[in-house]
């Protein structure tokens, strides 16, 4: 950023405080669940062979636990942090409450929609790699960190703070296409009645009503806010629950699932 004078210290120090503020999420939600995710694949799956049924299963689960919550970050990331009572006004203060500060954490949202996914897939892609795919995956990281070098001198000559968001959205979707790629081109064992991939694509119901809750949101934000934060305030409430009411609907095994390992979990500390 200084070197190549991309930002200058006030935009360096904006983008800064929304990066740390939005990795909030990556640092005390998906790391823990990554670590254990790669612990649990490193010990049940077996290198170079076929995907197996319960292998399968938690993987499917995961990417759809995790795609749902950044899907979720995406909904309501952006149209709820510019209320000055909200999230950036209580963070840093009047200072982050308007202006390019939104803009970054919209951005930001995005980012941490594609940080849920990547993890995960990365998880299993280490866990079942040989180590010849380990070493030609790695080269491929150094033509990806390339494409990223790029991609941020490009765009923020073009976006400001903006574009060093939008570069690692670029370095983690190239990130995720190679590891989508990899785990797509695996076996699966005649057991696995549901592709794992699957896991990424949200249930109808939830879909529609994650569509339904960012229009209502945005809405909002346009034609309520400027009167009435509380009001704005009350409209995201209602359109969390119903997301939240739409995802208990559709995912009763997803919950069944997460509440015998939590259960386990409790019996064993």
């Amino acid at each position: 950023m200084t070197a190549f004078h991309l930002l200058d210290f006030s935009e360096q120090g904006l983008y800064d405080v929304v990066a740390n503020l939005g990795s909030l999420a990556a640092r005390f939600l998906f790391q823990p669940v990554e670590k254990n995710a790669y612990v649990y694949f490193s010990r049940t799956v077996e290198r170079g062979k076929p995907v197996s049924a319960a292998a399968g299963r938690v993987l499917h689960d995961l990417l759809r636990a995790m795609s749902l919550l950044g899907l979720v970050a995406v909904t309501f990331g952006w149209s709820y942090p510019p209320p000055p009572p909200l999230l950036l006004r209580l963070y840093g203060g009047a200072l982050l409450a308007a202006g390019p500060a939104v803009s970054l954490l919209r951005a930001q949202c995005a980012y941490v929609l594609l940080l849920a996914v990547n993890g995960v897939l990365e998880c299993y892609t280490f866990a079942v790699m040989r180590q010849e795919q380990i070493n030609g995956y790695n080269r491929k990281m150094v033509l990806l960190s390339v494409i990223f070098v790029i991609s941020t001198g490009i765009f923020t000559r073009l976006f400001g703070g903006v574009g060093f968001i939008l570069a690692n959205c670029v370095n983690m979707l190239t990130r995720i296409y190679v590891c989508y790629r990899f785990v797509a081109g695996l076996p699966l064992e005649p057991a696995v009645s549901v592709p794992p991939l699957l896991g990424l694509r949200p249930p109808p119901a939830v879909a529609a009503a994650l569509v339904t809750a960012g229009l209502l949101a945005a809405g909002s934000e346009s034609w309520l806010y400027p009167s009435s934060a509380a009001a704005h305030v009350a409209v995201g409430a209602l359109c969390g629950a119903a997301v939240v009411a739409a995802a208990v609907y559709s995912e009763l095994r997803l919950l069944q699932a997460v509440r015998e390992r939590v259960g386990d979990k409790l019996k064993r500390s």
